[in-house]
């Protein structure tokens, strides 16, 4: 799959004037993606344009203009911009490019995704295994991360998608302190404040003082104490409690070092209330924090609440919320 490289295009800049732009995946049409998109927009009144890129036959909402061209979404409201599906191609994979590509090149500010299917994207020849990769690779950074937002409660992931055996591999202090840099730098430029950052032990009871492993002694606590003159930081806490801890703290992040370890307890306390965020990139990206739910696709009984706030905390982080 051939990405265009970013640091050969030419940055354009946003015209003065007009509305900042919210570009809304379709996600896989098999799943719940279109039905949560029509709730969450039936009776939404947006504080920006919201245009929807996807094929209009999956999404039934006969109030929603459709346009092919970006630049005709000037005012508050909602669009329908047509993709094109060459045959053999995953729709929603395609859906993503092009929005992306329209983010790139500055056409619209924020981007939020309906749910994929990583295996639909594999079995096309896609070879990203979901969206943060992909993004990532199209934006052409190297630095990025997966940072999850609800009222009650923020994580941010120091591993993500790699298996459990390989993340003691990647506890090491200086990679530690990079990341920890990175995520108060990048979460400063999103949400314009600072946050706290309470970090998990990685073993259980944090390690016990070293009698149940020695990662916390040796990697996380150096990291922890090296940056505590840069940033509000504490821990590490035993991760069977530090998410209590957090939990409605507005303006506090839990640090998590592999992909369960910190969604099992988010998703438990946000299953409809989540928001997932990608962090690194020249351009915003929300999107709902569940997947496609293909059992409970077409029945009408899936819950917009997640995608609602994936639009909102957009319009939030490009500022017209």
């Amino acid at each position: 799959m051939r990405i265009r490289n970013p640091q050969k295009r030419k940055k354009k800049r946003i015209k003065l004037g007009r509305s900042k732009r919210i570009g809304l995946t379709l996600g896989d049409p098999l799943g719940v993606g279109p039905e949560i998109i029509h709730k969450s927009l039936r009776h939404y009144k947006p504080n920006s344009p919201i245009i929807v890129f996807g094929e209009t036959k999956y999404l039934q909402i006969a109030s929603i203009p459709i346009i092919n061209n970006l630049e005709d979404a000037r005012e508050k409201g909602l669009f329908f911009y047509p993709i094109q599906v060459p045959a053999g191609s995953d729709p929603s994979f395609e859906y993503v490019r092009a929005a992306v590509e329209s983010a790139l090149d500055n056409k619209i500010d924020a981007l939020v995704t309906a749910p994929i299917s990583k295996e639909h994207w594999q079995k096309s020849g896609v070879r990203y295994n979901g969206h943060t990769g992909y993004l990532a690779d199209a934006a052409g950074v190297e630095r990025y991360a997966m940072f999850f937002w609800s009222r009650d409660l923020k994580v941010a992931l120091f591993t993500i998608h790699v298996p459990l055996a390989s993340v003691f591999k990647e506890i090491r202090k200086e990679a530690i302190i990079s990341y920890l840099r990175f995520l108060d730098k990048d979460l400063f430029r999103l949400f314009k404040k600072r946050f706290s950052f309470l970090v998990s032990g990685l073993n259980p009871h944090a390690g016990e003082g070293g009698y149940l492993g020695n990662e916390e002694i040796e990697e996380i606590i150096p990291a922890i104490n090296s940056l505590k003159k840069e940033m509000d930081i504490d821990g590490p806490y035993p991760p069977d409690m530090i998410f209590l801890k957090a939990r409605g703290k507005e303006n506090t992040v839990v640090i998590s070092w592999y992909h369960d370890q910190g969604l099992i307890p988010f998703k438990l306390l946000n299953l409809h209330s989540g928001v997932n965020v990608t962090l690194g990139l020249p351009f915003v990206r929300t999107s709902p924090d569940h997947g496609t739910a293909f059992d409970i696709a077409g029945k009408d009984i899936a819950n917009p609440s997640s995608m609602k706030e994936a639009i909102q905390l957009a319009e939030k982080l490009i500022g017209v919320s």
